[in-house]
């Protein structure tokens, strides 16, 4: 494995306050199962409608097996 892939991380997952504009970071994982975030600076509670959002969810599903598929492939090659 060379350095470049060892370093490899992923970038950090949120959204951006609509309010105060400060990035909430999360984890795909928490997004996947939240209903909710609230802004650590204005503590505005951002709802999520899974409804609306079934095909941002479904490619979020995606990225979290591939990150999967990715950390399992990097823990066999040591």
């Amino acid at each position: 494995m060379s350095n470049v892939e060892e370093k490899v991380q992923f970038p950090k997952a949120g959204i951006n306050c609509p309010q105060c504009g400060t990035f909430v970071e999360t984890s795909i994982f928490e997004i996947l199962t939240s209903n909710a975030f609230v802004c650590p600076s204005c503590h505005l509670r951002l709802n999520i409608d899974r409804m609306k959002s079934k095909q941002a969810f479904d490619a979020l599903r995606k990225v979290q097996a591939a990150q999967k598929d990715i950390e399992k492939k990097k823990h066999f090659n040591r």
